[in-house]
């Protein structure tokens, strides 16, 4: 194996040694049908322990990028057409300068819608964002993309703030980073760790909870921003 790319840190070891899969991955270092290295080598390339190797395994094949089965080990699988990547969503997002300024108005935009739809929710509205929590779990758990599914519940959350110019405006800034999203879906972790922040904002916008609503988002957009960045890099080097 190649020397690895990202000296994972005790953070997110499983995370960092699934994005060095997958760049390989990626940049054809590991084709399709070819055999990853056992668990004793990953090991020991990586220094890292058994249980960290599983993970960061299991995050991809979970993702579809690699099958396992016993006595065989784990191999490199093609990637379902709907689930792939194509050429020009990489494209639009690596050429996207003003990508992260969106990002950061989003940030500066999806706190206030937060912390107002902790105040203004009906009944009708929480249960729309319950709904379209439950749809995102659902396409995390079933494999799919997960990103058409975020963008219908940061829609909701911006429907139950009652304020028509924040829902226009983060409309359109969702359709500018529609195709960040798509590719951020293809980080190990990046779907479940949102999955977990989405439960997050809901919770507090259904217990009328402003400040906690906001500080939810808050962390969520930090999330969303790192997710990006790693995507950059990871794909840039392909």
């Amino acid at each position: 194996m190649a020397e690895p790319r990202v000296k994972a840190t005790r953070r997110n070891l499983s995370t960092s040694i699934a994005d060095d899969l997958l760049f390989q991955i990626k940049s054809g270092q590991l084709p399709p049908g070819s055999k990853v290295p056992g668990e004793k080598d990953l090991m020991a390339h990586y220094g890292v322990g058994r249980n960290t190797v599983r993970e960061a395994v299991q995050s991809l094949v979970t993702m579809g990028y690699l099958d396992v089965r016993p006595r065989v080990g784990a191999r490199v699988t093609s990637v379902p057409i709907d689930e792939a990547v194509e050429a020009t969503t990489i494209s639009a997002l690596l050429a996207g300068d003003a990508v992260g300024d969106i990002y950061e108005l989003r940030r500066v935009l999806e706190t206030e819608i937060a912390e107002r739809a902790a105040i203004e929710a009906t009944p009708e509205d929480l249960e729309a964002i319950a709904a379209a929590l439950e749809d995102y779990n659902r396409a995390h758990r079933d494999g799919r993309g997960a990103y058409r599914a975020d963008v219908a519940f940061h829609s909701a959350v911006a429907v139950a703030s009652h304020n028509v110019a924040f829902r226009n405006v983060l409309e359109g800034v969702g359709d500018l980073l529609l195709n960040a999203r798509q590719l951020t879906d293809h980080l190990p972790g990046a779907v479940s760790l949102a999955a977990e922040e989405h439960a997050d904002i809901a919770r507090a916008v259904e217990q009328r909870d402003p400040e906690r609503a906001r500080h939810a988002m808050k962390v969520h957009m930090q999330t969303s921003v790192e997710a990006w960045k790693r995507a950059q890099r990871l794909f840039s080097e392909k």
